[in-house]
């Protein structure tokens, strides 16, 4: 018998031996060749966010900020808008609710939007914002392929209404807009509640975390977020550790 390696070789090669009989041994051998990754229906177009600080309840007015911005481009309430590595301490400091966030160098501004409008957003960088009196201004922007995930988490989630929601309410209604996408979880979990001032009145949230489903359909599930309320930072997820 010819050893593997020498028939790999050979095959790559489109060689042939001789037998123990004197003909030759012909060899077929083939590869498995890699399929490319599945691409999600959006991305995350992130920004480096150039500023002093943050209002402590910045969603809405950072909505409202962009908003001008986004509309020639696509439904501003069809972007999904979240901020990064905003500090609650640091140095012996700890801020209170009331207090304005200061804006690290690291802070980033993260819109998830439609594939398609990807590069058209990208085109924002270097705008100036208005967000409740503090200017801003969006640095370079760079483009993030959403990953597959069997476990993701979102840090609020809207209710039904948009009110105090039981979790078992809240978990009822999660559950039939994920069987409507072809998403089943085999675990649900809510956990922190916040409210967040909207300009209808206050909107309770919760956050919740997703497990135990394909890879596949986490990434979908990142792609077309939760809820309403995308441009405030509901329903956006992001990549989790598994809870089993």
């Amino acid at each position: 018998m010819y050893p593997f390696r020498d028939i790999e070789q050979r095959a790559a090669r489109g060689c042939t031996r001789d037998s123990h009989h004197g003909a030759e041994a012909a060899v077929y051998w083939e590869t498995e060749e890699e399929q490319a990754p599945e691409l999600a229906e959006a991305v995350d177009v992130a920004f480096p966010l150039r500023g002093r600080v943050l209002p402590e309840a910045y969603a809405v007015p950072l909505a409202d900020a962009l908003a001008p911005r986004l509309a020639p481009l696509l439904d501003p309430g069809e972007v999904g808008i979240r901020v990064t590595h905003l500090p609650t301490s640091g140095h012996g400091w700890w801020r209170t609710p009331d207090q304005p966030i200061l804006l690290p160098r690291r802070s980033r501004l993260v819109l998830r939007v439609a594939r398609a409008h990807a590069d058209a957003v990208a085109g924002l960088a270097g705008a100036g914002l208005d967000v409740a009196g503090e200017a801003l201004e969006l640095g370079g922007s760079r483009l993030s392929e959403l990953p597959a995930a069997p476990t993701v988490y979102a840090h609020r989630v809207l209710g039904p209404d948009g009110g105090a929601v039981a979790e078992s309410a809240l978990l009822a209604a999660a559950r039939q807009e994920l069987a409507e996408m072809d998403i089943h979880p085999k675990r649900l979990l809510c956990g922190r509640q916040e409210t967040l001032v909207t300009p209808d009145g206050p909107a309770v949230t919760r956050s919740l975390l997703v497990d135990g489903m394909g890879p596949e359909a986490g990434r979908r599930l990142q792609a077309r977020g939760l809820g309403s309320g995308r441009c405030w930072g509901c329903g956006l997820f992001l990549p989790h550790k598994a809870v089993t």
